[in-house]
C-alpha cells in the first residue's frame, strides 16, 4: 500500500519532504503501559499540509521493518518537526527541537488539547489481547495508520499557532527534566502496593519491585499533575497503611522540603527581606507582638499567610509593611493586565493573557506564583538531575515544594551536603531534611 514506506527509495522521497516540515506520531508497542516499558513497533510522519501521512515500521508483524537510525535521520533532518507528546517521543527518539502541539496548545488556549486515536480495530485487539504487552504488533498496520491519521486531524490546526512567549523554556528544559525524572521509580512492595492503590493493571507501570511515574505538563499554570494507571502520586495518601507501601532501592528515603516556599518566592518578588528563620515564625513574630512563639501561635502563622497569598489580606494585619507590599504588588500586575492584555511570569516568561476566564486580581497572583514556583523548580531539578547522574543516590519524586531522594549511603554524607546547597540557592531558600525507610516522613 502507498501509505507504508519500507524501501529505500520512499526513504529518500520521505527525507526529501522533511524540508516541508514533519508531524510524527511514534506508535508504541502498547498505548497503556509506561512509555519505559515499551519499545517502538511504528511511526506515522506525515510532511506538513499534506493531504495524507505515511507508516513506516519498525518492529511489526505485518512489515519489512526500518531500523530505528534510518527514521531517526529522516525526522532529524525535518526543517521543523511536530509531535503531540514530546516527552513520550524522547522514550523513543531524541529530537530536542520536537515541537509539542499538546503544550502549545496549552499555553495558548489554556486548555487540554483533545484528541482520540481509538478505532473499532484497536478496541477490539485491546479488548482481545490485554494481557499482551505487544499488542500494537499485531494489529494490522492500516489500521494503526487510520488511527494516527484520525489523531493528526484532530490537532493539525495547533501547528499554525503562533509560538508564544516561554514556550522554549517549557518545550525544551521542563519536558527533558520530567522525562529523565520519570526513570528512576519508586520502590514498593508490590503486594501491598497493589492491595493499597488498585493500579489498573501493575504491569503498566510496575517492574523489578518498582513503580513509574508520568508527569503532565499540560496545566494552566504549567504546574505538573503525576498521574499514571489510576495512581496520583502528587497526592499519595498520608495514612501509614500508604505510605508503607513504598521503600528505598537504596539506603533511605530522603525529602528535602522548602520552609515557607510560595511565602519566600513572594518575598523575592517583592523585595521584601526574609532570613534564614522559618518564614512563617518571622511574621507571626509580628502579628503577635513577640519573640518567643509557641507551636498555636506558629500554625495561626500559617494559616494568616496562607489566605494572604491565596485569599484575601487579613484585615487586623493589612497595615504590616509585608501586605501592603503585597497588595501593591497585585494591584500592579492587574493593571498591566488589564492595561497590555497580559503578564508574563518570571523566569519561564509563560504568559497569562486575556483568554484565561474568570480573572481576578488575586487569581492572577495565585497564577502568577504556581508558574514561579514550577519554573524555579525546573531549574534546581534540571541541576540536582546533572549533579546525580553519576551517583547511585536518585531523585524519585517531586512534589511542588518537595524532593524525595532515594539515597545510598555509598555516595556518603557529602552528597546531601551539596543538595541542600543546589536548592536553598545561597541561603534564600531553606530546607528541612527529613528520612525514613518508607514514605512515613
Amino acid at each position: 500500500m502507498f501509505y507504508i514506506v519500507e524501501q529505500e527509495s520512499k526513504l529518500e522521497n520521505l527525507q526529501r519532504l522533511s524540508k516541508l516540515g514533519l508531524y510524527v506520531d511514534v506508535i508504541s508497542t502498547n498505548d497503556l503501559y509506561h512509555p519505559k516499558l515499551t519499545s517502538t513497533a511504528a511511526v506515522y510522519i506525515r510532511p506538513i499540509h499534506s493531504k495524507h501521512g505515511f507508516i513506516v515500521p519498525i518492529d511489526h508483524e505485518e512489515g519489512i521493518n526500518v531500523s530505528k537510525e534510518r527514521v531517526y535521520s529522516i525526522l532529524s533532518s525535518a526543517s521543523k518537526l511536530y509531535t503531540v507528546d514530546k516527552k513520550n517521543l524522547l522514550y523513543h527518539f531524541n529530537l530536542q527541537e520536537a515541537i509539542d502541539l499538546s503544550l502549545l496548545y496549552s499555553m495558548t488556549e489554556y486548555d487540554r488539547l483533545e484528541y482520540s486515536r481509538e478505532n473499532n480495530t484497536l478496541n477490539y485487539f485491546y479488548n482481545k489481547f490485554n494481557k499482551f504487552k505487544e499488542v500494537n504488533r499485531l494489529i494490522p498496520l492500516s489500521k494503526l495508520y487510520e488511527s494516527s491519521e484520525k489523531a493528526y486531524d484532530s490537532v493539525k490546526k495547533v501547528i499554525d499557532y503562533k509560538i508564544p512567549n516561554g514556550f522554549d523554556f517549557y518545550n525544551k528544559i521542563a519536558t527533558n527534566v520530567f522525562f529523565l525524572l520519570e526513570h528512576a521509580g519508586l520502590g514498593i512492595f508490590y503486594e501491598e502496593f497493589k492491595e493499597m492503590f488498585k493500579p489498573r493493571n501493575p504491569l503498566y507501570n510496575i517492574q523489578d519491585n518498582k513503580v513509574l511515574t508520568s508527569y503532565n505538563l499540560y496545566n494552566v499554570t504549567s504546574r505538573p499533575t503525576n498521574a499514571f494507571n489510576s495512581v496520583n502520586f502528587a497526592a499519595i495518601p498520608k495514612s501509614e497503611q500508604h505510605r508503607k507501601c513504598f521503600h528505598p532501592t537504596g539506603d533511605y528515603f530522603v525529602e528535602l522540603d522548602f520552609d515557607g516556599y510560595h511565602l519566600r518566592l513572594l518575598c523575592e518578588q517583592i523585595g521584601y527581606p526574609l532570613s534564614s528563620e522559618s518564614a512563617h515564625t518571622q511574621l507571626a513574630k509580628q502579628y503577635f507582638n513577640k519573640e518567643e512563639i509557641t507551636e498555636e501561635e506558629y500554625d495561626k502563622a500559617k494559616q494568616i499567610n496562607f489566605h494572604a497569598i491565596y485569599g484575601k489580606i487579613p484585615e487586623k494585619y493589612a497595615f504590616l509593611p509585608i501586605f501592603t507590599q503585597i497588595d501593591d504588588y497585585i494591584k500592579d500586575l492587574w493593571k498591566r493586565y488589564q492595561n497590555d492584555g497580559e503578564v508574563l511570569a518570571p523566569i519561564s516568561g509563560k504568559p497569562f493573557t486575556s483568554k484565561l476566564k474568570g480573572m481576578n486580581p488575586q487569581k492572577l497572583m495565585n497564577y502568577i506564583m504556581q508558574s514561579l514556583e514550577t519554573s524555579r523548580n525546573i531549574l534546581i531539578l534540571k541541576d540536582v538531575l546533572r549533579y546525580l547522574d553519576n551517583k547511585k543516590t536518585k531523585l524519585v519524586l517531586y512534589t511542588y515544594d518537595a524532593l524525595l531522594f532515594d539515597f545510598n549511603k555509598e555516595d556518603g554524607k557529602k552528597t546531601l551536603e551539596e543538595l541542600q546547597e543546589i536548592l536553598e540557592s545561597g541561603g534564600k531558600y531553606p530546607i528541612k531534611f527529613k528520612y525514613s525507610k518508607s514514605l512515613s516522613l
